[in-house]
Formats: C-alpha cells, structure tokens, sequence
C-alpha cells in the first residue's frame, strides 16, 4: 500500500505529493470534486478557499471539519474529511523520484 508522506505544493483541486515510495505524484481531484452531488460532504470541496486548505496526516489528504460526527450521548463535533490513499494514488500521474 502506499501513503502520502508531505504536500509538495497545492494548487485549485491539484495537490502534488511525496509519497512513501518517494515518488512525487501530482493528484487532480477537479473531476472527482465535481462530479459529487450537493448532499455528498466532497462537493464542499468545490470552493477553491475551502479545497486549498488541504492537509495531510502523513497517510493520505484531509480537510478539517469536513464532516460531522455523531457522538454516543448525541453531541456533534466536526471531524476531518479525508479520501482513501490507495484511490489517490491511481488518481495520481508520477511527476518523479527522489533519490536516496
């Protein structure tokens, strides 16, 4: 499996990556993005503001507060809107290699 080390740079729905194979992939997410309906939490993601606050926890991307969590004792609070790696990565084109 392979996961998203760092951010190299971001651009509107274009997030470019080292990942743990230190390859350097560039990932465009402007089809998946807008191909979600308005009830789907990805389709906040439209809002080039809100995309370019992409984070990454050191496996794969995720915005904060992107979705709401449900508590046991019926609270809510935001929790983070991710995408799964493995997806990110057949989304993605290699840009290049870092050398060892």
């Amino acid at each position: 499996m392979e996961w998203i080390k760092e951010i190299i740079t971001v651009e509107p729905y274009i997030v470019t990556c080292l990942w743990n194979n230190n390859e350097i992939r560039e990932i465009n997410l402007r089809e998946f993005i807008f191909s979600k309906s308005k009830n789907d939490s990805y389709h906040q993601l439209i809002d080039e503001a809100r995309f370019l606050q992409v984070k990454c926890d050191g496996t794969t991307l995720f915005w904060e507060n992107g979705i709401t969590i449900k508590e046991i004792d019926g609270t809510e609070k935001g929790g983070p809107l991710d995408i799964d790696p493995d997806y990110l990565y057949d989304l993605s084109q290699k840009k290049s290699i870092l050398s060892h």
